[in-house]
């Protein structure tokens, strides 16, 4: 379940809660092709009707998707003080 105070109210507000192809690449900022592609491997959370090859995407799995995947950066490398 989502969490409405999570930052996402302008995504819940522009966006119905069932999304096209072409809303999710928008709303990603990717390329069609990729939200496709990712959608058909698994890296995007998709459901397709028996015998359409449609995509539909519900826009809070997207953003849930989104939390899961926040990037940590790493901490800076380190200079060895010592050198032999």
């Amino acid at each position: 379940m989502s969490d409405e105070n999570d930052g996402y109210d302008a995504v819940r507000e522009q966006y119905p809660a069932i999304l096209t192809t072409a809303q999710v690449a928008e709303l990603l900022d990717l390329n069609v092709r990729t939200v496709l592609n990712m959608a058909g491997d698994g890296r995007l959370p998709a459901s397709r009707l028996e015998g359409s090859r449609k995509f539909h995407f519900s826009r809070d799995q997207i953003i849930d998707t989104l939390k899961a995947n926040v990037v940590v950066p790493s901490a800076p490398a380190t200079k060895n003080a010592t050198k032999g």
